[in-house]
């Protein structure tokens, strides 16, 4: 049995019950002393609840791992690995060897994170709280048994002093060749965003293969060039990535050349991407507009869409007429109906009228329990523009 016992002051039994996975500050009456993040027994007035990881050192206090009537066990958590890996068998193949393996919450595996890219395995940990919780070598025996993974890392956020720390396995190069759907990039996994590459986008990106052939296709915020890439590889005609960092576009150029493309099909940009639409004399018949998130906290979330309309509009305004346009936001603070408003505000702005052809998220390795929209954070909108 858990040593910590955490009641609740507000009545959250129906949350909990039916999937809510955390429970805030306010809601709980703080230990005494519980200096580390530790396994609880959650109770309210009418008894015992649910099994928890207690959290000290933030407003996120509970993260709810189980609602059974004994605690979870090292075989509890090792029958969730499993789960997760089965969740995942029509994504891996031949032809996508990378892709996430453990989604936190969305797997049931609170603040735990865990990406594959063929034969390396990237941890991370949702905060400080969570990397006290888990139990680091139980993960990496699990992965090193289980998964294709021979290396095994757990990869720090952004600030810490060193980027990667080897968990379990052979040490391995941190610069690796994957595949997504057939498509090749290089990922630097030590100091590439996220942990290494953006997996969520996948499905979007092999969507804008099939839309792509014949047209040019203006990529903003392109990173390492994956929409880019996926467009060419589609039969775009001319491509363009444009990114503030010079080593992003440099490895977008790379990732172009690893997939045979025309050599004279992509130019890359090392800009401002507000600046560049500025100056931007040429119309392109389809434009994906994919920024970083605006948006980290629900403070920000007023001058965020602001942000986003301004950007947006600025793309429209770049379109030729019966053009494409592609949105994207990854701020979870930015909700789908938020999105849409942002949407309809920026085509007002840019004077122009949309269709919409698809609406979508994050792709099937990056599940979400339904009662908490909020970790459904990846919002993608392809239209055409009158």
């Amino acid at each position: 049995m858990a040593k910590l016992k955490i009641k609740l002051k507000r009545n959250l039994r129906r949350e909990i019950m039916r999937g809510h996975p955390w429970v805030y500050k306010e809601a709980i009456e703080a230990p005494a002393s519980a200096p580390k993040a530790q396994l609880c027994e959650i109770a309210d007035p009418k008894g015992e609840l649910a099994w928890g990881i207690y959290d000290p050192h933030g407003p996120l206090s509970l993260r709810i791992l189980s609602t059974e009537k004994n605690p979870p066990t090292p075989t509890f958590f090792q029958k969730r690995f499993h789960q997760a890996l089965d969740l995942r068998k029509a994504i891996r193949s031949e032809n996508t060897n990378a892709y996430r393996l453990f989604n936190g919450e969305g797997d049931f595996l609170p603040g735990l994170v865990c990406d594959l890219y063929d034969t390396s395995a990237i941890v991370q940990f949702d905060g400080q709280g969570p990397g006290e919780f888990w139990d680091r070598v139980l993960i990496t025996q699990w992965l090193l048994n289980h998964t294709a993974a021979k290396t095994v890392y757990k990869k720090f956020r952004r600030g810490d002093n060193k980027p990667l720390e080897l968990l379990g396995g052979e040490k391995s190069p941190t610069e690796i060749l994957i595949k997504e759907n057939g498509v090749t990039f290089k990922v630097d996994l030590a100091e590439g965003q996220k942990t290494g590459f953006f997996l969520d986008q996948r499905d979007n990106r092999n969507y804008i293969k099939s839309v792509s052939a014949g047209k040019s296709v203006l990529n903003l915020f392109s990173y390492s060039g994956g929409f880019s890439v996926y467009a060419g590889a589609g039969g775009a005609k001319k491509v363009a990535s444009v990114d503030i960092s010079k080593g992003a576009i440099a490895l977008a150029e790379e990732n172009w050349v690893l997939n045979k493309l025309s050599g004279h099909g992509h130019f890359g940009f090392a800009a401002d991407v507000f600046d560049f639409l500025k100056n931007q004399k040429d119309l392109w018949d389809h434009i994906i507009v994919d920024p970083p998130s605006m948006s980290h906290s629900e403070s920000q979330k007023t001058l965020a869409k602001s942000k986003y309309i301004e950007l947006f509009a600025a793309a429209a305004k770049k379109v030729v007429p019966h053009g494409e346009i592609s949105f994207s936001s990854c701020s979870s603070h930015i909700s789908f109906g938020d999105f849409s408003e942002i949407i309809t505000e920026c085509l007002s702005q840019s004077r122009r009228r949309g269709q919409v052809l698809r609406i979508s998220g994050q792709g099937p390795d990056h599940p979400f329990p339904h009662a908490c929209h909020e970790l459904r954070y990846l919002k993608f909108a392809h239209l055409i523009l009158d």
